[in-house]
């Protein structure tokens, strides 16, 4: 007996503003390169400068070693807005750092 599958349904972006800038564009309006790979995080690593620069490494688990499977830059402005953006999606706001994240000084 074959069931007829519904297709999956696709909630449509929402436009977010953050104080000060402009609104996002939707999704359906920006180019989207289908040929970027999708990776897998379990490990991230923040660097950041004193020139107003972020790098974000993001790394996989593989038996006996860490591998980096991406390295993005950006200012610190568009960190903000990412840290933000996180925060709403997720709708998880702390008040401070998550006790799993270790900061080392070194």
């Amino acid at each position: 007996m074959d069931k007829k599958e519904k297709p999956a349904e696709v909630t449509k972006p929402t436009q977010i503003r953050i104080k000060g800038t402009e609104t996002l564009p939707s999704t359906k309006d920006l180019s989207i390169n289908p040929n970027n790979p999708t990776h897998h995080a379990d490990i991230i690593n923040i660097l950041v400068s004193n020139d107003e620069l972020a790098l974000i490494s993001f790394f996989s688990r593989a038996p006996g070693q860490n591998v980096e499977e991406c390295r993005v830059s950006f200012t610190h402005a568009l960190a903000k807005k990412i840290v933000d953006l996180l925060c709403k999606q997720l709708n998880y706001y702390p008040q401070s750092a998550s006790p799993q994240i270790e900061t080392k000084k070194g």
